[in-house]
Order: structure tokens, then C-alpha cells, then sequence
């Protein structure tokens, strides 16, 4: 097992805990361009036929490595493999379930709803080699980016076995940026979408897609407090199923004062408890 830590350049004390750890691992500590660019550099660095990134708010199961060793050892024909994950505070309590679910690449396109959770995703080396690393200029969606694109020529599987625990907190990037998931989902799928070689089956579901990807920009727009965008997202949705309309955008009509009453009667789905 390879263990290698991308640092930013922390200067919170830890350089002093990487250096305790003497050879048993790598590190690099320097400025980096962001999240993405600082994990494809630690795939550049990485040696093993199994690559993975965690972020150091969250955890790995226990047994989890081995458990998912043996999986790929069984299945050669498998290139990427997830699990189940759950969510933890800050203080390492459990407080739910990622909702993730057996692997339909079809409906993670049409549904654009993420059912991999990414700390629990693990992936052969020859999936890297063949679609490189994240997409540098993505900061919140890089990851649902990444198995979008690998879904189309690579076979992927879910373990319904818990391997990983994300972090969530008033701080996690999850939280505090919740408008920029939906801008940037929204430019993901019009890059997906306008590939030539898309096959026949992925592109009949482009106009739900779409639909589902712009009311999901409207809704983080619309948390997030900017409502014109919120409306505007809305709309194209709507165009692309005019059939189709949402509970949601009764209160982005009423703006901020419909966030008001929806946050008394529901609470904000974006919010850590």
C-alpha cells in the first residue's frame, strides 16, 4: 500500500505530523493549483495498479483496502468499483448513508444525481491511463465529471459493503459553495453531450438529462441566495420538459422570502445537522 499526501502548503502543524511518519510515507508540500490538480499530481506520483484519492476530512473502513483488492483480483474485467459510505460530523459521528446504489451508468446520466460516493471509489490504473486525470478547471463536480467519462468504454461495479466515511460540517467545501456544484454540473453535461462518439442509448436521454441538470442548478442557486440565476436555471429546465414541474420553483418565484418559509418548513437540504 502507497501512501501519499498532497499538501497545499499547510502551515497548521502538518508538516510536523507528515514528518513522524518518516518513510513509511510521501508527501509534498507546496502551493498548488486546487483540489483537482493536486490529486492528479498525486496520481502522477503513484506506483500501484489500484489508484484512489481521500480527502483528509474522511476515512476509510477498516479492511476496506483488502476487501477491495480482492474484488478487482476476481473481476478482472472491472475497471472502477465503489461501496457504500456513510456520513460523520465533525466529531466522527455517524448521522446517515451516502444513497448510493448498484451501478446503471444510464441512470447516473439521466437522473444527474451522483449515487458514487467518492471516497469510497477505487479504480484500475489502465482507466487513468486512458482518460488522464480530473478536470483541472472543476472545483466541486470533478469527480461525478470523472465517472461520467469513464462510464462510457469502462465497466464499473458497486460492493454493497461499507468502505469509506465522508465528513460533513459548516466548513466542508460541500457546504459552503453550494451554487457552484450546479454551474459547474451544468457545463459538465453540455461537454458530455456534445461528444460525437456519445452512443445512441446515452443520447436518447439527453433532454431529461438536461432537465434534471438545470433544475439542480436552480435549486443550489436558490439556496445559495442568488434567485435570478435560480429562476433562470428553472426556465431552461422547464423548456426541456414543459410537461414536467416542480414543487421548488413555486418558492424561487417568491425569492427570498420563499426561501424563508421554505427553510421554517423544511429546513435546508444543504446544511450539515
Amino acid at each position: 500500500i502507497e501512501h501519499i499526501v498532497m499538501d497545499g502548503g499547510s502551515t497548521d502543524g502538518t508538516l510536523d505530523i507528515l514528518r513522524a511518519y518518516g518513510s513509511r510515507l510521501r508527501w509534498i508540500s507546496q502551493p498548488d493549483n486546487g483540489q483537482s490538480a493536486a490529486i492528479n499530481a498525486g496520481w502522477r506520483e503513484a506506483r500501484g495498479e489500484i489508484l484512489a484519492y481521500i480527502n483528509s476530512d474522511d476515512l476509510y473502513a477498516p479492511g476496506a483496502l483488502t476487501c477491495v483488492a480482492e474484488f478487482f483480483a476476481q473481476h478482472p474485467q472491472v475497471d472502477l468499483l465503489y461501496g457504500d459510505c456513510n456520513f460523520i460530523n465533525a466529531g466522527g459521528q455517524v448521522t446517515g448513508a451516502y444513497p448510493a446504489r448498484a451501478y446503471d451508468y444510464l441512470r447516473l446520466v439521466r437522473d444527474a444525481r451522483d449515487f458514487i460516493p467518492q471516497p469510497a471509489v477505487f479504480f484500475r490504473r489502465r482507466l487513468w491511463e486512458r482518460l488522464g486525470g480530473l478536470d483541472e478547471s472543476l472545483h466541486y463536480v470533478m469527480d461525478y465529471d470523472y465517472w461520467l467519462r469513464a462510464g462510457i468504454h469502462h465497466r464499473a461495479e458497486y460492493l454493497p459493503r461499507r468502505l469509506a466515511a465522508l465528513r460533513l460540517h459548516g466548513g466542508a467545501k460541500s457546504i459552503a459553495s453550494i451554487q457552484g456544484f450546479g454551474v459547474e454540473l451544468v457545463r459538465v453535461y453540455d461537454r458530455l453531450f456534445a461528444q460525437p462518439d456519445l452512443p445512441a442509448e446515452v443520447k436518447s436521454v439527453e433532454q431529461m438529462a438536461m432537465s434534471n441538470v438545470y433544475a439542480y442548478a436552480a435549486d443550489t442557486s436558490f439556496w445559495a441566495g442568488n434567485f435570478k440565476a435560480a429562476r433562470r436555471f428553472a426556465g431552461q429546465s422547464w423548456r426541456r420538459q414543459p410537461t414536467r414541474l416542480r414543487g421548488s420553483w413555486l418558492w424561487m418565484l417568491l425569492g427570498r422570502a420563499g426561501r424563508s418559509l421554505a427553510e421554517r418548513l423544511y429546513g435546508n437540504p444543504y446544511l450539515a445537522e
